[in-house]
C-alpha cells in the first residue's frame, strides 16, 4: 500500500495477516460512519481493536482483561510478531478462536467489527489513526502523549467533534483518587496561595545509555516503511525502533513528552490553566554517549498569566532522589507544600520566620501562624483500572463525561510541545494558550506542526 490517507479503500490493505470478517468485507462501498456504535443493549459486549501491540498495548491489555464485558476482534501491528503473540494472548485469555491480525489498521475500520479502538503505537502514530478511526464512526481510547505535536493535537480534537466520536488519552492518573484528591487540596486554598510548582524526572543511565547501533536491513516480519508513516526516511535502526523510539524528535519528543505530560498534566488541572504564557529551557545532550537526538537534561520554565511559576527537571546523567522521589510533582504555596506521586501525597505545613536583617532593621515584628495540618494519603493504583472502567462507562452511555478527554489533555501535551520547541531554538518564547500559537514568532510556530512525507500525509478534517 502507498500510505495515502485520502484514498479510503480495500485496495490499499496490502499487508494484512487475518482476513477481516465477512461483514467487513461487505461495507467496502458504505460511507465513513456506517460503522458507528448503535444503541446497544447494556449486557453487550463492546467490540475493541487494538491499534500497535508493543509493551504498552499489551499493558493495556491486561488491564482491559479484567472487564467481562470487553470483546476484542483484531490487533494491527506494523510487526507481525507483536501482531501474532498478541492475538495468541487474547486468545489464550479469553477463550476466542477469531481475532484478527493485520499490518494496516485500517482493516479493522472498514466495517462493523469493532466498536472502539485502542491505540497505543509510536507517538508519530497517534494522529492518523485515531482521525481514520472518527471518520469511520470509532470512538477510540489513545495513548499519551496525544500527538508527535501541536497541530496533529488540534485535526484529532477536530476529528472528534466533525464526527461525534469520544476520544479518551492514556493520562489514568486522572482517574486515580490520589490525584484527585491532591488536586482538590491545591484548589481548596489549603497550601495558601501556591505560587511554585516543581515537576521532576531524575535517573543516572550515563554514558551508556542506549548506546551505539549500526544501521541495518529491517526485520522481514516488519512493514518497515509503515512503521516510519509520516516520519522522515531513514535507514532501519534498532535503537529508533521498538520502545528506543521515543529518544528521537523523528517519533516522539523524549523524555519531555514522555513523562513530562503526565506531570505537567496534573499541574495544569490543579491550577486550573489552560498553558503557560511563557516558556524557555537550557539543557541538551550532555552525559549520554548513544544515538539520541533529544536532550537528557533538561530545565525547562513556564510561566502563567497571573505569575505562577512551574519548572521541569529531567536528568539522565545523575539519579540523586529530590525529596526521596526519582519523580513527582511539588506544589509550594504560602502555608505548606504537597508533595506528589503514584505511590501518594504528603502536605506538609509550613511557617514564617522573621529573618535577621528585617529583625535588625525594623525590630520584633509579629509572624503569622499557620494552622494547615500535615497529612499523607497512600494510593491503591496508578489510576489505570478506573481509567478503563471510565472509558468503557461513556462508550455505553455517551452523557458520561471522560476523565482525560482529548482537548484537556492536548493542552497539558501542549506544555511538552512547548518545552522541545525552547530547547531547539534557545530562547524564551511567548505563548498564547487560547490561540495555540505564539504571537509574531513566525519561527517558533514553524514549529508547531512537522513536514509529511510524501503518501503519508495527515488526512483532511
Amino acid at each position: 500500500m502507498t500510505g495515502t490517507s485520502s484514498g479510503w479503500t480495500r485496495r490499499g490493505f496490502v499487508g494484512t495477516l487475518g482476513a477481516v470478517t465477512a461483514a467487513a468485507a461487505s461495507s467496502a462501498a458504505q460511507p465513513l460512519w456506517a460503522g458507528a456504535i448503535a444503541a446497544r443493549n447494556a449486557n453487550d459486549k463492546i467490540r475493541l481493536g487494538l491499534i500497535g501491540a508493543g509493551s504498552r498495548g499489551n499493558q493495556l491489555l491486561d488491564a482491559f482483561f479484567a472487564r467481562d464485558d470487553v470483546i476484542w476482534t483484531a490487533v494491527a501491528d506494523v510487526d507481525d510478531h507483536h501482531a501474532e503473540e498478541t492475538a495468541a494472548r487474547i486468545k489464550d485469555r479469553t477463550g476466542l478462536t477469531d481475532v484478527a491480525t493485520m499490518r494496516d489498521y485500517r482493516a479493522m475500520l472498514d466495517g462493523d467489527t469493532v466498536d472502539a479502538v485502542v491505540i497505543a503505537t509510536p507517538d508519530h502514530w497517534h494522529a492518523q489513526p485515531t482521525i481514520h478511526a472518527c471518520q469511520a464512526g470509532k470512538d477510540v481510547y489513545v495513548e499519551k502523549p496525544v500527538a508527535h505535536n501541536v497541530k496533529e493535537g488540534q485535526a484529532m480534537i477536530a476529528a472528534g467533534q466533525k464526527y461525534n466520536r469520544r476520544i479518551a488519552v492514556g493520562t489514568q492518573q486522572r482517574s486515580s483518587e490520589n490525584f484527585q484528591k491532591a488536586v482538590q487540596a491545591v484548589q481548596s486554598g489549603a497550601l495558601g496561595k501556591v505560587f511554585w510548582v516543581q515537576t521532576w524526572n531524575f535517573e543516572n543511565i550515563s554514558p551508556t545509555g542506549m548506546g551505539v547501533d549500526s544501521d541495518t536491513d529491517p526485520p522481514p516480519h516488519v512493514d518497515y516503511d509503515r512503521w516510519l508513516g509520516p516520519a522522515p526516511l531513514r535507514p532501519f535502526n534498532r535503537n529508533r525502533f521498538h520502545l528506543l523510539f521515543r529518544w528521537f524528535f523523528d517519533y516522539a519528543g523524549g523524555m519531555m513528552s514522555d513523562w513530562g505530560v503526565h506531570l505537567n498534566d496534573i499541574v495544569l488541572w490543579a491550577l486550573e490553566k489552560d498553558g503557560p504564557v511563557t516558556v524557555s529551557c537550557h539543557g541538551g545532550i550532555l552525559t549520554t554517549e548513544d544515538d539520541r537526538d533529544t536532550p537528557d537534561t533538561m530545565q525547562v520554565v513556564y510561566t502563567f498569566d497571573s505569575g505562577e511559576v512551574l519548572t521541569y527537571s529531567m536528568r539522565k546523567g545523575n539519579g540523586l532522589k529530590f525529596n526521596g522521589k526519582s519523580y513527582g510533582i511539588l506544589f509550594c504555596g504560602t502555608d505548606g507544600s504537597l508533595m506528589l506521586d503514584r505511590d501518594g501525597h504528603q502536605i506538609i505545613p509550613d511557617q514564617t520566620i522573621l529573618p535577621y536583617g528585617i529583625k535588625l532593621v525594623k525590630g520584633d515584628r509579629p509572624t503569622r501562624t499557620i494552622t494547615l495540618e500535615a497529612s499523607e494519603f497512600k494510593a491503591k493504583d496508578d489510576g489505570l483500572p478506573d481509567h478503563i472502567d471510565n472509558f468503557l462507562a461513556c462508550l455505553r452511555d455517551r452523557d458520561t463525561p471522560l476523565a482525560a478527554d482529548i482537548v484537556t489533555i492536548h493542552r497539558s501535551t501542549n506544555t511538552t510541545h512547548l518545552g522541545n520547541i525552547a530547547y531547539k531554538l534557545g530562547r524564551t518564547l511567548h505563548y498564547d494558550p487560547k490561540t495555540e500559537t505564539f504571537p509574531g514568532d513566525d519561527q517558533a510556530n514553524a514549529l508547531l506542526g512537522r513536514s509529511y512525507r510524501k503518501g503519508w500525509e495527515l488526512p483532511e478534517v
